[in-house]
């Protein structure tokens, strides 16, 4: 009979699960150290996570590790700071929705099935506090419009448009923008220590080009997409006209004369 349920370490587990890899059966091991046989299969089925939590932390700390079952854990916390500074090392940017995916990750890494914990906004705004991270830039530069011209141009244009006797209908507004699918965020959270522009990452430049546009009236007309392939691979087997915009391909994915009078 087995008697009363106890927590066991994470290094109890693993020198059980080195036990049976030795070749002791899973019955034995379990009588030994009075657990049930599917507890002892569930310990073989997360070994690999086991493992790869104890490498997260401070080996110290967490050879006398019981449970983490809850967020306030001071070895989660180790883990997950122990991420984020690796993260930030590599000068990949951090957000506070990574963080918590992270934390929530590694709660499933160790507890498996019976992982009930949510980084939840109060969770990380702890976090961040225990440890004195906030969001600085990363990059950016600031544009400056005319703004001489943005205050006659309506006026110049009501007369334009009724010198030549356009209708409201002929009257469009069009708004061209970039994509860059693959770049990554231009804010990023660090220690206060660190609280600088950060440098040393080249940004992805691949993009696509997008144009969207709408008349006086509010009609809108179909959405424009312009990318370097003539028919990218996510296209095949696809009928591109009954795609919700029409697309069009440059060398540089780029709005070029010929695609815009067309």
């Amino acid at each position: 009979m087995l008697g009363k349920r106890k927590a066991y370490t994470v290094q109890e587990k693993l020198d059980a699960i080195k036990r049976h890899r030795n070749g002791e059966t899973q019955a034995k091991i379990s009588r030994d150290i009075g657990i049930n046989e599917s507890t002892f299969h569930g310990w073989l089925k997360n070994a690999d996570k086991l493992g790869s939590y104890m490498h997260n932390l401070d080996k110290e700390h967490c050879l006398l590790r019981k449970r983490s079952r809850l967020a306030n854990d001071a070895d989660l916390d180790s883990a997950v700071y122990t991420w984020f500074v690796k993260e930030q090392q590599k000068g990949i940017p951090i957000s506070g929705l990574l963080i918590a995916m992270q934390a929530e990750k590694f709660d499933r890494e160790l507890n498996g099935e019976f992982s009930n914990f949510k980084a939840s906004s109060g969770w990380l705004w702890r976090f961040q506090k225990r440890h004195g991270i906030s969001q600085i830039a990363v990059s950016g530069e600031k544009r400056s419009a005319d703004a001489a011209a943005v205050q006659s141009y309506p006026a110049k244009l009501r007369e334009i448009l009724q010198a030549e006797g356009y209708s409201e209908e002929q009257v469009y507004n069009a708004d061209e923008t970039e994509m860059y699918y693959k770049m990554l965020p231009d804010k990023t959270l660090a220690v206060r220590t660190d609280e600088r522009k950060k440098e040393g990452y080249k940004q992805a430049k691949d993009r696509l080009t997008l144009l969207f546009g709408v008349n006086v009236t509010g009609k809108k007309f179909k959405p424009l997409c312009i990318g370097k392939s003539r028919m990218p691979r996510c296209f095949h087997h696809v009928n591109v006209n009954c795609l919700p915009f029409s697309y069009k391909n440059s060398k540089n994915s780029w709005m070029t004369s010929e695609i815009f009078e067309q």
